[in-house]
C-alpha cells in the first residue's frame, strides 16, 4: 500500500503518539477493490461483480448508511495497520481514529490516529514471592454445616395455628416498601417468608411486626442508619405497608438412607452422602486457598513493579471495569440505581471504589506480563486460543485473531494466565 504521507509526533503528557497517514488514490482504489470482492463473496456473488451490484446487494440487508460505514472502517483499519507497521508502533490500547470523510475511489484518503504503546515496565525481582495466610482445612463442623445447607433447601413450610407474631416465629407476609416515591425491591414481596429472628428485613421493621395478628395490615415508618453514616441523622427512611398472611411451621428433612437414595440416586446411604459432601467441601477449600494465594501473590508481585504507566491505561481500565459492572447488573435485571439503593451507596462512592480497583487490576496485570517476559516464558498457539476463548467466547484460532486485530489482547491474557499459574505454584506460603 502506498502512503503518500506518514508522520508521527512525540508522545504527549498522557503517553499518546499522534499519527497522520494519507493513502494515494491508487492505494484507495486497491483497498476498495479488496473490500467489494470480500463483500461479493459474502453475498454469493462473483469476485468481479460490478461494484454497484455488490453495493445494492449489501445495502438491501444493512441499509446505505451502515454499508458506507463498513466500507470506511475497512479502509481505515487497513491504513491504520499499514501505518503502525511502517512506524514500528505496537499499540497496547485500541488506537483512537479520527476521520472527516468517507473514502472515494480515485481520490486520496487521510486518517489521524492516537496510539498508546505498551509501557516499558520491569520488576525488581523475578523470583518467587512469599505470602502469609492461614490455609483453610476441612473440619467435621464445615461438613456438617454444608449438609445442613443442603437439607435446608429441601425443607418445606406448612401453615401453623394463627396467633400474634412473636420473636422467633416464621410468618408469611405481603409487604410493599417505599423510599420516597420509589419502591424498594429487596424490602418488598408477596408471600415473603420472614424469620422474626433473621436479617431479611431491618430490625425496626421486625419490631413493628411483633404482636400483629394474622390478616392484620399495618403501615410502618422507620429509619435505617447508612453503613457509612457520618452523623446520627445520616439515615435512609422507609414506609412499609405489611400484611401478616399467616403463621408458618418449617418442616425439616429427616436425613435417612431412603431420603438419600430418593434424592441422590448415585448414593445409597447417609454415610456416602457425608463422604461426598466432604469431597465437595475439600474441593471448595482447595479452590479458595488457591484463589487466596493468587490474590496475595499478585499483590506482592505488584510491589516489585517499576516504571511509568500512561494515564490512558488507567482511563481505559476504569472504563472497562465499569462497563463490565453495568453488564453484570443488567444480566441480573438491575440498574445502577438499584445497586445504589441495595448497597446504600451513591455514584461518587462507587466511582472511587472502581477507580481504586481498576488501578490495582491494571498494575497487577502489568506486573504479571513483566514476570512472563523477565523469566523468558513462552506461549503456544493453544495457550493464546484458550485465553481468547475465555475472554472473547467461542473458539477463535490464532489466524482469526490476527485477522480481527484481537491477537495482541489474547496474547496479553495468555501471558498473564501463564505468569499467574507460575506465581501460585512457586509461592512460599507461611501461616499467619
Amino acid at each position: 500500500m502506498e502512503l503518500t504521507r506518514l508522520e508521527k509526533a512525540e508522545p504527549d503528557a498522557k503517553g499518546a503518539v499522534a499519527v497522520e497517514a494519507t493513502a494515494s488514490a491508487e492505494a484507495v482504489h486497491g483497498l476498495l477493490a479488496e473490500f467489494y470482492e470480500t463483500v461479493a463473496a459474502a453475498k454469493g456473488l462473483a469476485p468481479d461483480q460490478p461494484w454497484d451490484d455488490v453495493e445494492a446487494a449489501a445495502q438491501a440487508g444493512m441499509g446505505a448508511e451502515a454499508f458506507c460505514e463498513l466500507r470506511r472502517d475497512f479502509v481505515v483499519n487497513r491504513m491504520a495497520s499499514e501505518a503502525l507497521g511502517a512506524l514500528g508502533l505496537t499499540p497496547a490500547l485500541t488506537p483512537k481514529i479520527h476521520v472527516l470523510a468517507y473514502p472515494v475511489d480515485g481520490e486520496e484518503f487521510s486518517v489521524e490516529l492516537s496510539v498508546v504503546e505498551q509501557p516499558r515496565l520491569a520488576l525488581t525481582s523475578y523470583e518467587p514471592v512469599e505470602v502469609t495466610m492461614d490455609e483453610v482445612t476441612v473440619t467435621d463442623r464445615m461438613v456438617a454445616a454444608r449438609v445442613a445447607e443442603v437439607l435446608d433447601r429441601y425443607a418445606t413450610y406448612e401453615d401453623a395455628e394463627p396467633r400474634p407474631v412473636a420473636a422467633g416465629d416464621l410468618v408469611a407476609i405481603d409487604v410493599d416498601t417505599q423510599q420516597g416515591d420509589t419502591m424498594v425491591p429487596h424490602l418488598s414481596g408477596k408471600q415473603k417468608v420472614l424469620a422474626m429472628d433473621g436479617e431479611a428485613m431491618p430490625a425496626p421493621f421486625l419490631a413493628a411486626v411483633l404482636g400483629m395478628e394474622v390478616g392484620e395490615t399495618k403501615v410502618v415508618e422507620y429509619a435505617v442508619e447508612r453503613p457509612r453514616a457520618i452523623s446520627p441523622d445520616d439515615v435512609d427512611r422507609y414506609i412499609s405497608t405489611v400484611t401478616v398472611v399467616g403463621q408458618l411451621r418449617k418442616v425439616e428433612v429427616e436425613l435417612t438412607d431412603a431420603w438419600v437414595r430418593a434424592h441422590y440416586p448415585t448414593l445409597s446411604s447417609v454415610e456416602e452422602f457425608f463422604a461426598e459432601t466432604r469431597k465437595a467441601v475439600a474441593y471448595d477449600a482447595k479452590l479458595f486457598n488457591r484463589d487466596t494465594v493468587a490474590h496475595l501473590a499478585n499483590l506482592e508481585l505488584e510491589k516489585r513493579l517499576v516504571g511509568d504507566i500512561p494515564d490512558e491505561f488507567y482511563q481505559a481500565s476504569y472504563k472497562s471495569l465499569f462497563g463490565k459492572f453495568e453488564r453484570d447488573l443488567a444480566q441480573q435485571g438491575k440498574t445502577l440505581d438499584d445497586y445504589y439503593e441495595e448497597e446504600q451507596t451513591n455514584e461518587q462512592e462507587l466511582s472511587v471504589k472502581m477507580l481504586i480497583q481498576s488501578g490495582e487490576n491494571l498494575r497487577q496485570g502489568f506486573a504479571l506480563e513483566a514476570l512472563f517476559d523477565g523469566r523468558g516464558m513462552t506461549l503456544s498457539d493453544e495457550d493464546v486460543e484458550a485465553a481468547a476463548a475465555r475472554f472473547f467466547g467461542g473458539a477463535p484460532t490464532v489466524d482469526e485473531l490476527r485477522r480481527t486485530g484481537r491477537a495482541r489482547l489474547a496474547e496479553s491474557m495468555a501471558k498473564r494466565a501463564a505468569a499467574l499459574s507460575w506465581l501460585v505454584e512457586t509461592a512460599v506460603v507461611k501461616g499467619a
